[in-house]
């Protein structure tokens, strides 16, 4: 049973589908057609990647022991916003402007700003991370792949250039000092030498004595560890500028928080480093025999000193007593920033130390003569530029080697290729996307205007209704009828057009599939009540033009065919219309049998076709309810039943008017007509409801004009009612002519 009722619902849907087949078709071309024509139109666009790594070198353990994990993604993080970043953007933008393909840039011939480019730059691009590696993922669009490939490795590569100089960083912001000072010394040497040389030519002084000699190398070489201590102390100042610089992303106070760490062994160990670096001083200063080892000595012991203020400072900075971010700080930063510091702490105590003795040199010198004392200066000076001049010189080239050396802790893994195909539009994808968007369209269409149409069209829509169908009255179509005979090569005559536009066409096409059709309702109709025959018989509508009257007129026209003795009553006392089917006068028929005006006899008239006799509707009245309802009409249904085998009412429409409803509790049954696709199920539900009220005996429902060909498919339609008529129609003409040759044509098309 179940696998039945989805059978019927399987059914349902197909021929739901069947009915919207030009819906289906027309959103079909147009969501096709439009998808094809907006696809080919659409620009191309193209799409290049580039990988990039971000290498953690030197920054694998988070400060102060967290969890390396956690400082590894917000790296990598912050690198992802570089390289979304505006300024990276328009380093970008500068550097293709500058380009030799700046002419075939798409970017750069749009009539825009330079931000409206940077902007443009930056929406094309997306950033994101491939899962569980290092590795960072750069994605470029443009309409064409040279300037997709061609912007992602321009991206790229200035990406590396950036962290390649904040690499360097602090190595080349000394380099770049000692270079300038370099120049100044260059400058200072040349001419001290100079002056030195006129001195010396202008005085005829060729040198000064042995103990003044002495005494000026002596203050040279203090001079130069002097500019040295100071040219080392300048040079960290600007490391930890640098430093600074890289601390202000972090919004970190981590300089100023190490600067101002302090504690008892602090203080002591900075004042040891102080005082050993005094004493260096001292010891240079007087020049003893073993200096050399006892100052390399005490350096050591400062290194020791230096080594262990580190490690107290960290102690104090990872008590939480400074405002460290640890999640934004690397180790490695805090390292360079701590040990940056501790040197210039211990740089300036040196310095200070070398002053002390230099301005004690210089008291010395003064008291040397004039010309000894001039000589001896300038011979100072010369020999101090060229020593310093020596010893900046080398600190420069270890300056550049350390620079070289410095490389940026980002890999590019794979540099954008021009791609072959574009990503937009993809047009095999569309267009099947088409296809689905077209027919879910027109299949959604469809069903809902199936929901909304309310109207019964098929036998099962009446019997959901709970109704009994006792037949269907099938429309044809005459055009389409033509066109199948024509292609068949035969040509439908005069003869064959009236019987369609007949409506009596049991009369005119006996063996017709529609007359056949009003044939098997007569059989169901004998056969509805098998306890008591049905002899007067009602038909009726629920609404009006639902073909009421001519159903009574072929039904009747079948009943009198088979032998019976057949009466029809034009109880439509409205508008009457059976009299027109047999062009018989309307006058004189049955308001006037009811009214005592004629008798019985006089009433009925005889059709042209044998056993079917009419009762006209005669003179309208004004009241056609209270002549119905009289008694007098109970009288001519009781004289009919005496001398007919079948009486078929016409009625009006039972919704309309109450003639109906008060005639259907005077027959035997009533047959209910329901145009097909003319009314809804309100309409006939309201029918069946007035006459379940008057407990009329209701046989069942004719669905008339059921267009076989719209609902059940043009298969359905030819081969079981065409075929059907042509076999008659054709045997039946060829029959006249008679012989042999009609038998054996009627044979082959039965065949």
């Amino acid at each position: 049973m179940e696998s039945k009722e989805q059978q019927v619902n399987l059914s349902e849907y197909l021929r739901i589908l069947f009915r919207g087949r030009w819906i289906i078709f027309i959103s079909f071309i147009v969501i096709v057609g439009s998808t094809a024509y907006f696809t080919y139109k659409m620009r191309p666009v193209y799409q290049a990647n580039t990988s990039i790594m971000i290498e953690e070198t030197g920054m694998e353990s988070s400060l102060f022991s967290m969890n390396p994990f956690i400082n590894i993604k917000n790296n990598l993080t912050n690198q992802m916003e570089v390289l979304r970043s505006r300024t990276l953007a328009e380093q970008v933008i500068r550097s293709l402007q500058n380009s030799p393909y700046n002419t075939e840039l798409e970017l750069l011939q749009q009539n825009q700003t330079f931000d409206e480019k940077v902007d443009a730059l930056r929406k094309s691009m997306a950033v994101s991370l491939i899962k569980d590696t290092d590795i960072v993922q750069m994605t470029i669009i443009a309409h064409s792949s040279f300037e997709a490939a061609f912007l992602a490795n321009a991206i790229a590569n200035e990406y590396y250039l950036q962290q390649l100089e904040y690499s360097k960083g602090e190595v080349s912001e000394v380099r770049a000092f000692l270079e300038e000072q370099l120049h100044t010394v260059r400058e200072k040497l040349t001419r001290s030498e100079e002056l030195l040389k006129r001195y010396k030519e202008e005085q005829k002084i060729a040198s000064l004595d042995v103990e003044t000699q002495k005494m000026v190398e002596q203050a040279v070489q203090f001079e130069t560890l002097y500019n040295e201590a100071e040219t080392d102390l300048q040079a960290n100042l600007r490391r930890l500028d640098v430093l600074k610089r890289k601390m202000a992303d972090t919004k970190s106070t981590l300089v100023d928080d190490i600067s101002n760490i302090t504690s008892p062994l602090i203080l002591e160990l900075q004042n040891q480093i102080a005082e050993k670096q005094s004493r260096i001083a001292n010891l240079l200063a007087k020049g003893y025999p073993g200096t050399d080892e006892t100052v390399q000595s005490i350096e050591r012991e400062i290194e020791f000193l230096k080594s262990k203020l580190m490690e107290e400072t960290k102690k104090i900075a990872s008590s939480g007593i400074v405002s460290t971010d640890p999640i934004k700080t690397t180790q490695q930063l805090f390292d360079d920033i701590l040990r940056v510091d501790i040197e210039i702490k211990s740089l300036t105590s040196r310095t200070e130390s070398l002053r002390e003795i230099l301005q004690s040199f210089d008291l010395r010198l003064d008291l040397l003569p004039e010309k000894s004392l001039t000589l001896a200066r300038l011979l100072r000076d010369a020999e101090l530029n060229e020593k310093i001049y020596l010893m900046l010189n080398e600190k420069y080239e270890e300056s550049r080697i350390a620079e070289a050396g410095k490389t940026a802790n980002v890999r590019i893994i794979d540099k954008a290729k021009p791609p072959a195909k574009p990503i937009k539009p993809n047009r095999r994808l569309n267009i099947i996307l088409g296809i689905f968007m077209g027919l879910g369209l027109g299949v959604g269409i469809s069903f809902f205007i199936e929901f909304l149409d309310d109207s019964l069209k098929t036998v099962e829509d009446v019997e959901k209704m709970g109704l009994s169908v006792l037949g269907t009255i099938p429309t044809i179509n005459l055009e389409e009828m033509a066109r199948r005979m024509q292609r068949e090569g035969k040509t439908m005559k005069d003869i064959d057009k009236l019987r369609f536009d007949a409506r009596l066409i049991t009369r005119f096409s006996p063996k017709s599939p529609i007359s056949e059709a009003y044939r098997s309702l007569r059989t169901n109709i004998q056969f509805a009540r098998l306890d008591k025959p049905v002899r007067v018989i009602l038909i009726t509508s629920s609404a009006t033009k639902e073909g009421k009257s001519t159903t009574t007129a072929n039904l009747a026209i079948t009943l009198a065919q088979s032998g019976s003795r057949t009466l029809m009553i034009d109880g439509d006392l409205r508008r009457p219309t059976l009299h027109n089917y047999f062009q018989l006068d309307r006058k004189m028929g049955l308001t006037n049998l009811i009214t005592g005006e004629i008798s019985f006899e006089q009433t009925v008239k005889p059709t042209d076709i044998p056993n079917l006799f009419l009762i006209t509707c005669g003179d309208i009245p004004p009241n056609p309810a209270e002549l119905v309802a009289a008694d007098q009409m109970n009288k001519v249904l009781d004289r009919a039943r005496s001398e007919f085998d079948f009486i078929l009412v016409d009625s009006p429409p039972l919704i309309a008017v109450t003639d109906a409803v008060i005639m259907s509790t005077r027959v035997d049954g009533l047959l209910l007509v329901v145009s097909s696709g003319f009314v809804n199920r309100r309409e006939v539900a309201r029918a069946i409801s007035i006459l379940d009220n008057v407990k009329a005996k209701v046989l069942g429902v004719l669905i008339n004009g059921l267009d076989i060909k719209r609902i059940y498919g043009s298969y359905y339609y030819y081969y079981h009612y065409y075929q059907y008529y042509y076999y008659y129609s054709s045997s039946r003409s060829k029959s006249k002519k008679g012989g042999k040759k009609t038998s054996d044509n009627s044979k082959k098309i039965k065949a």
